[in-house]
């Protein structure tokens, strides 16, 4: 077995969030810009199905493991994903009163998920959650440790969104060792993460550009501009930013707490303190 988060010093802790929804939020809340704030708001549209399927997931195979440290950070991590389920439904409600097409957006995800628990069994739920705690966590790196990615942020979503990304980190190998020590095999999970980063990106994109085409963005030139800068800028694109860490998945003796966020993590609850 890799090396496990019951070697790392670190305490999970489920911090309820409620947020008002003031009505003079600005619909470009990132940056001024369409694309970085409708990238964002395409994360925020998949995460209530997504949330519920973590939890499914983990809870499938929480009476296989046998470890007391492991069953503590499971209880706190069902309960962290429970809280980014709820606040996330109140920001897509918030994107709904837009005008924006939430609704079509999420049926969509959740018939693709309504697939996979019909056809995949439980091991490929685990499996697929491994993969996705992944990528939430090397975003979550990603947005906390990168210089200008979240002071451009209107403080409300400033808020949200240091949140989510520090519980993300903080619960970043539940699913991992869960599906390691059970059993899990290096072949299933790498496979796994090949169909799990097509698909993801494919449903970001697809929010995205579902979310610029309502308000009229999507084929105006500096919507392109800027968003082959946020993904893909030389300085600060995030499919750069992140790809070292995707990488590392592939290693046979990886494990995500080899790279160690615990700083970042104080880092960004002084943060959130500041900006609440």
């Amino acid at each position: 077995m890799s090396t496990t988060a019951t070697a790392i010093d670190i305490a999970i802790a489920p911090r309820p969030l409620r947020t008002q929804w003031p009505a003079d939020l600005p619909r470009h809340w990132y940056r001024g810009k369409a694309f970085d704030t409708h990238f964002m708001n395409a994360l925020s549209l998949l995460f209530p199905n997504g949330e519920k399927f973590f939890i499914d997931a983990v809870r499938a195979y929480r009476d296989r493991n046998t470890d007391p440290k492991l069953e503590r950070d499971i209880k706190a991590f069902i309960s962290q994903e429970g809280w980014h389920r709820s606040a996330h439904r109140d920001y897509n409600e918030w994107l709904a009163s837009l005008g924006l097409p939430v609704e079509r957006c999420e049926a969509r995800q959740a018939r693709r998920l309504k697939t996979v628990t019909e056809k995949v069994p439980p091991r490929g739920w685990l499996a697929a959650t491994v993969c996705l705690e992944h990528f939430t966590a090397i975003m979550a790196q990603d947005l906390l440790a990168t210089e200008d990615r979240l002071e451009p942020m209107h403080p409300h979503f400033r808020r949200i969104w240091t949140w989510h990304a520090l519980e993300e980190l903080e619960h970043k190998a539940v699913a991992w060792d869960l599906f390691d020590g059970t059993g899990g095999r290096y072949g299933t999970r790498v496979k796994a993460m090949f169909f799990v980063t097509f698909d993801f990106a494919w449903q970001v994109s697809r929010n995205t550009i579902d979310l610029l085409r309502a308000e009229g963005e999507l084929w105006k030139l500096r919507t392109w501009v800027d968003g082959a800068r946020f993904v893909f800028g030389p300085r600060r694109g995030i499919a750069w930013k992140i790809l070292p860490q995707w990488l590392a998945f592939f290693r046979r003796d990886y494990h995500p707490w080899q790279h160690d966020d615990r700083a970042l993590i104080r880092k960004a609850e002084a943060a959130l303190g500041e900006v609440a």
